[in-house]
């Protein structure tokens, strides 16, 4: 039995010649219709992005992308089952969970104190009043510890401060973190600071390098975070207690160390560039002593600071 060959045509073409050509160039011109009538891809991405990212759920997310671009869920094919706004549902889902996760992985300690539930309200809220507006997602979180205290019921509790001063603990974690520290540098050596004090100043070339922070807070919220991350429940709030604190990086480990008030001074001078004459004079001033009484505490402290990471020479 012969096989033909399957030919693929129109079986209209057999009694009526080019009958099927006209048929083609009739859903050609319907196609290039619709994609005329079709918006841009910009405009597109557009929408999308609108409906994606409003704060107030999907609803407000399709009315700000119907006003604003002009166009509605349309642009969406329609799913086998289901509908539209299911499809768009997802990317805008999606997309919240992901800030939401960043924020979580760069406040563990604080999504612990507060419980996971609460942690989330007060992140959607602070992602709703400041919306990220750089690509990087290590920006998302700098302002949330700033939100925090705007929100505060009682700005005089304890217990209100407690969660401000445990988010700013940890953001300056995250920054120092990523900073550019020291380890590309050789170490001070052992007796630097006789080397510029004999030179006429102990802090003559002294900077404070990129990676370090520096924060005061009302309770001592290092030792707290500590505990934090030994227990499993959260402790009790701690007493009221003025803590100057530092966050440096020593080749690539994070370390939190309390300081005294004259030596917080003095880091903060040199950190905003005042010269070691101004520095120091803030710092007796903190410290209640004049300027010759403090310059020996300085020159015993300098090799401590300068192997915590918390000073450094120029160059």
């Amino acid at each position: 039995m012969p096989i033909f060959p399957l030919i693929p045509t129109c079986w209209q073409s057999w009694t009526r010649p080019g009958y099927c050509w006209r048929i083609r160039l009739r859903r050609r011109f319907r196609a290039e219709r619709i994609a005329v009538n079709q918006p841009a891809l910009h405009d597109c991405q557009r929408w999308l992005l609108t409906a994606m990212m409003a704060s107030g759920g999907l609803d407000q997310g399709l009315a700000l992308a119907r006003l604003q671009c002009g166009a509605d869920e349309t642009l969406v094919a329609q799913p086998p089952r289901g509908e539209r706004r299911d499809r768009i549902g997802i990317y805008h889902h999606g997309y919240w969970m992901r800030l939401l996760e960043c924020l979580r992985a760069d406040y563990p300690m604080l999504r612990k104190l507060l419980g996971g539930p609460m942690f989330d309200w007060l992140a959607r809220g602070y992602l709703a009043a400041q919306p990220s507006r750089t690509p990087s997602l290590h920006d998302l979180g700098c302002r949330f510890a700033d939100f925090l205290a705007a929100t505060q019921p009682d700005p005089e509790s304890l217990a209100c401060q407690l969660p401000v001063a445990l988010a700013r603990l940890e953001r300056a974690l995250a920054e120092v973190g990523r900073a550019q520290g020291l380890e590309s540098k050789a170490p001070a050596a052992e007796h630097d600071w006789l080397t510029a004090l004999a030179g006429g100043h102990p802090l003559a070339g002294l900077r404070m390098p990129d990676s370090v922070r520096l924060l005061q807070a009302a309770l001592p919220v290092h030792e707290y975070w500590r505990s934090l991350q030994e227990m499993e429940e959260a402790p009790a709030t701690p007493a009221r207690q003025d803590c100057w604190l530092t966050v440096s990086r020593v080749q690539w480990r994070v370390q939190v160390h309390a300081v005294t008030a004259w030596q917080y001074r003095l880091l903060q001078s040199l950190g905003a560039g005042s010269g070691g004459d101004e520095a120091m004079r803030l710092a007796a001033e903190s410290a209640a002593l004049p300027p010759r009484a403090l310059l020996a505490q300085i020159c015993l402290w300098l090799p401590s600071a300068q192997q915590l990471g918390l000073l450094c020479r120029e160059g």
